[in-house]
């Protein structure tokens, strides 16, 4: 019994352990909330409402990429910082950068808004959105910030605390959301209150990261080392988190402008239980980005290998347990969740959804791999072309298919996820290839 205690009390102690158990718990619980708030939503929003409520965090998801990739620079570059002294300044000037970034993308959101949002939203909800986006404008804003200050413990592999934020936002937001939706039904209502617990959000992460990191200073800096290197990695890391937006958020912009916020509303609840087989091993994965970058800095293959191996292994486990489930049980699925005649109507589309994500989700291991390496260019490549080819099939396809020509354009990226995994096999793992490093300490040498 002892021996018990000290192997729990040692995992507790475990960096890496706790970065994927509160990794694998924001995903987790939070999914059991949508499991009883979807109904309610769409029931008390109703069809229409409730698919433009999807499309306005659609449009949020895809204006967020006005961050140019600074977090994901934050935590790669932060990872890699050899003294207190340089992550500091490099925490200081990706912080000025980002305030710049953020309210110059909140006054172009106002000032451009009733150019941009026509594009995106079909002309039945326009009003509603055009209504909410001071409130949207704002949302981006505080959302970039934010992004930087949990990017600085996630620099040093302390995602188990933003998990832990996020678990509680989520849980509160969502059920805030939910109550607000029974009591009003008004969509104008939620959308305000997203900007409060957003506003809310980016307190506590001040606090948060001020206990986590005590000596962090906040003070506005800019220094040119730390903006070169932040932009020669930033620049690859947006033009991937640009078209990763664009393939988790376009399908729902394509649907909403083909066949309407009712047929969006349908699609979105049956993508709510689907995308999690690929989000729970994304997220728990996440603390590998900062793992390969501190390893392939000091050039440990052998671990390089090792986690990489075992990372795989439980990533494959995970996605072909939870696939195999969700794509046997789909129909007791929605039966109990929403409704009998919903998922009588609906169950082959949540089908095809469930092979597509559970195929693409192979390649999330392989991702973190490749960027933490420093194989950045490529996996932006990679991604470029999954993303070009795959909007380009929705469009041919939704107008003959419906919505479930979203899960059939989706197989298009499963020959890319076999390149990847073989790719990290053969070239990265046994270092065959010429190895593409981002810009080190001190240096100005490019990726």
């Amino acid at each position: 019994m002892t021996a018990l205690r000290l192997r729990l009390a040692g995992l507790r102690r475990n960096r890496d352990f706790n970065n994927v158990i509160y990794s694998l718990l924001s995903y987790c619980i939070t999914p059991v909330v949508l499991f009883i708030s979807t109904p309610l939503l769409l029931r008390h929003l109703g069809d229409q409402q409730y698919g433009l409520w999807i499309l306005i965090q659609s449009v949020l998801n895809v204006l967020a990429v006005s961050n140019f990739g600074l977090g994901n620079a934050l935590i790669k570059l932060g990872s890699e910082s050899d003294s207190e002294e340089r992550f500091n300044a490099l925490f200081r000037v990706t912080l000025t950068l980002s305030v710049i970034l953020a309210v110059s993308a909140s006054l172009f959101l106002l000032l451009f808004g009733t150019y941009i949002f026509p594009l995106l939203v079909k002309a039945g909800g326009l009003d509603t959105v055009l209504s909410v986006s001071y409130f949207l404008s704002g949302i981006i804003g505080i959302r970039i910030i934010n992004g930087i200050l949990s990017g600085a413990y996630m620099a040093k592999q302390r995602y188990d605390l933003n998990s832990k934020v996020n678990i509680v936002f989520n849980l509160a937001s969502s059920i805030g959301f939910t109550i607000l939706a029974v009591m009003y039904g008004d969509l104008y209502l939620l959308v305000q209150w997203m900007f409060v617990f957003t506003v809310l959000l980016a307190v506590c992460n001040v606090f948060v990261t001020r206990k986590a990191l005590p000596g962090l200073r906040f003070a506005p800096y800019f220094e040119r080392d730390s903006f070169r290197r932040l932009f020669h990695y930033g620049i690859y890391s947006w033009g991937q988190m640009l078209i990763s937006t664009l393939n988790a958020q376009m399908d729902k912009l394509i649907i909403g402008g083909f066949l309407g916020a009712k047929v969006l509303g349908y699609y979105t609840v049956c993508m709510q239980v689907v995308v999690k087989i690929h989000e729970i091993p994304a997220a728990a994965g996440g603390y590998l980005l900062p793992k390969f970058s501190s390893l392939s800095k000091s050039d440990d293959r052998r671990e390089i290998r090792r986690t990489y191996h075992q990372s795989l292994v439980i990533a494959i486990s995970f996605v072909g347990a939870a696939g195999l489930a969700a794509f046997v049980l789909a129909k007791p699925i929605l039966s109990l969740w929403i409704s009998p005649e919903f998922a009588e109507a609906h169950y082959v589309l949540f089908q095809v959804l469930v092979l597509s994500v559970s195929l693409g989700a192979l390649g999330v291991v392989p991702y973190y791999c490749l960027n933490g390496t420093g194989y950045v260019r490529l996996n932006t490549a990679i991604s470029l072309l999954t993303t070009l080819v795959t909007m380009g099939l929705f469009v041919l396809l939704i107008p003959r298919y419906g919505a479930i020509g979203i899960g059939l354009g989706k197989f298009v990226g499963i020959p890319l996820v076999v390149f990847s995994l073989y790719y990290v096999e053969k070239v990265v793992l046994n270092g065959s290839g010429q190895r593409r490093e981002p810009v080190r300490e001190g240096t100005m040498e490019s990726i």
